[in-house]
């Protein structure tokens, strides 16, 4: 199985999906991380200014070991100035037909403007990598599943609750990796621990992560018991 995960900044995706990311790589999955901020601005102090790239890199590709994400590649744009834009959608649909996952993960729409261009522009390039369009891109991928995690703000409605009971310690133990995050985002253990308990809750499980699937392009059904699968 391929799974690609599109991210805004470093730390999202372990905050998002850490553990599921977890339980993909015990499957033997292969993960491919993509990520549009290089971090320039995530620094706490004067003197981190001039090495804090570098060190958002390093903890990533740690992060990467860590939680079994055989892939990772930047796109470098900037913090807080993410657009919707013909170069970044050209780069998602590459990615999409290069790498020809199995299902994509990315931002929900209802968090913060970089988050959200993100989402959109992920979206948008899910979409088009299954058109007969942008030939330079590489040949069409058939249209496969995407789904939407959740990072700063709680999402309205998940619809889908993963159980990462056995994977919340190794999600915390990608999170500490971030240590330059520390002074950014406070309180994101607790963040991670309360909201996994929330949407363990939900679902009658110890923890787990929330997640929606895109309605952007409705799914064909042929197999009318694929309506009964409970996920179980």
């Amino acid at each position: 199985m391929n799974v690609l995960i599109f991210c805004a900044h470093a730390d999202d995706e372990v905050i998002g999906m850490g553990g599921t990311i977890a339980r993909f790589a015990a499957r033997n999955a292969h993960i491919r991380l993509v990520m549009f901020s290089e971090g320039a601005e995530g620094y706490a102090s004067p003197e981190e200014r001039d090495r804090i790239v570098g060190i958002r890199d390093r903890e990533t590709r740690e992060v990467c070991k860590l939680l079994g994400i055989e892939s990772y590649r930047n796109l470098h744009q900037l913090d807080w100035d993410m657009q919707v834009n013909n170069h970044l959608y050209n780069e998602v649909i590459k990615e999409i037909r290069e790498f020809k996952p199995d299902v994509i993960f990315t931002h929900h729409f209802s968090d913060y403007n970089d988050h959200q261009a993100v989402a959109k522009t992920v979206i948008e390039g899910w979409f088009h990598a299954a058109l007969e369009c942008a030939a330079v891109n590489g040949p069409v991928h058939k249209m496969v599943p995407l789904y939407e995690f959740e990072v700063i703000e709680n999402m309205p409605e998940p619809g889908l609750i993963v159980d990462i009971t056995d994977t919340l310690e190794r999600k915390l133990e990608a999170m500490r990796i971030y240590s330059s995050q520390a002074g950014v985002v406070g309180g994101a253990e607790q963040l991670i621990i309360g909201r996994a308990m929330l949407r363990g809750q939900a679902v009658g499980v110890r923890c787990g992560e929330a997640f929606r699937r895109s309605a952007y392009r409705p799914q064909k059904i042929n197999n009318v018991d694929f309506l009964a699968c409970t996920g179980e």
